[in-house]
């Protein structure tokens, strides 16, 4: 009977261990940070409550989400084909709707007969969707309507597929915060990805550690994932019916945050954190930027394009590349405008 508690101990202990040390390399905790930048940098003026969430329009066009400010979320504009890169904010009607709106993952979708541009952005306060049409005369987006389903329990990223159509990631099956929280610091694979159609909705991938960032390829047809407590990228072959099959991980070695696509190349721009311990528990945790070439092939090319141990950069969330001008968003606070000088 002893010898029997006492393999019971060596194995419990053995997957206590097992636990531990994946949980310490996941948080990734005596990072040092290199800085390293593709050209001169500077902060963009008129951002300071963060640039959560980047969103690129084929023409040029970025979409910010901004955390709350008191406790009205903001979604701002910028041009990346003019030669002074300014930010604008956008209107959004009705105004009432800004009263409990904490917007975080943002996506466009662009309609290829109107060239209508709708925006689906994550409310972070509500765990619901919100869609607007963006009317670029005016500056304004006007509210749809707001979208809730049974499968949306935790979103947190959002990629459009149509007028009223997405890929969401839910953090958890949970909806409760604090429960959120537990299950991602227990590393329980509870996160998942739901498709959504019209008002109907299914999980399409699950059994993910912290689904985090969620885009598209070009073509439609690959659909990645950013997972920070796997550090790295999930790869899913999209079918026909929109259900999607796992192809492989692409490892990075940070904890990925969201995850964009050049809509030209293919290539993706993550917006990283290069310790996640840093980034939940310091003041002004490091900032990363990613570039992976061939995403789609069995050989993906990862290069740091950005790195900063936070004094010039704190919490980098998300990247967009256009042309020379590399935009780098943050969880909480300024947003950074890079002129690109290195190939890319």
């Amino acid at each position: 009977m002893a010898k029997l508690v006492a393999i019971i101990a060596v194995v419990i202990l053995a997957v206590v261990g097992q636990h531990i040390c994946r949980f310490i390399l996941a948080l990734n905790p005596f990072h040092h940070t290199y800085n390293h930048s593709p050209g001169p940098c500077q902060q963009v003026p008129g951002i300071t409550t963060g640039s959560e969430d980047l969103a690129l329009t084929s023409t040029g066009r970025v979409f910010v989400s901004s955390g709350p400010d008191d406790r009205h979320g903001k979604l701002f504009t910028m041009d990346l084909n003019s030669p002074d890169v300014e930010v604008s904010q956008v209107s959004i009607q009705p105004e009432s709707l800004r009263d409990n709106f904490v917007p975080v993952g943002i996506s466009v979708y662009e309609d290829p007969a109107s060239k209508e541009i709708r925006l689906f952005v994550v409310n972070f306060k509500s765990f619901e969707i919100e869609t607007f049409r963006y009317d670029s005369s005016t500056n304004t987006a006007h509210h749809i309507k707001t979208i809730k389903h049974p499968l949306i329990t935790s979103p947190n990223d959002i990629v459009a597929t149509g007028p009223d159509s997405f890929y969401v990631t839910n953090m958890s099956f949970f909806s409760n915060l604090i429960f959120v929280a537990f299950s991602l610091l227990t590393f329980l694979p509870v996160s998942s990805v739901t498709y959504y159609n019209n008002g109907e909705a299914r999980t399409v991938a699950d059994g993910i550690k912290f689904a985090n960032g969620i885009n598209m390829s070009p073509d439609g047809q690959v659909i990645y994932v950013a997972s920070p407590l796997e550090r790295g990228i999930k790869v899913y072959h999209r079918r026909p019916d929109n259900s999607l099959e796992f192809k492989n991980d692409i490892m990075v070695y940070s904890a990925v945050d969201n995850v964009n696509v050049d809509p030209t190349s293919g290539s993706l721009w993550i917006g990283a954190h290069p310790s996640f311990w840093q980034a939940v528990g310091s003041k002004s945790p490091g900032s990363q930027v990613l570039q992976v070439k061939h995403a789609e092939s069995s050989n993906p090319v990862v290069t740091s394009i950005y790195a900063n141990n936070g004094k010039e950069l704190s919490k980098s969330s998300a990247a967009v590349y256009h042309k020379g001008h590399l935009l780098i968003g943050t969880v909480s606070n300024k947003m950074l405008h890079c002129k690109v000088n290195i190939p890319i």
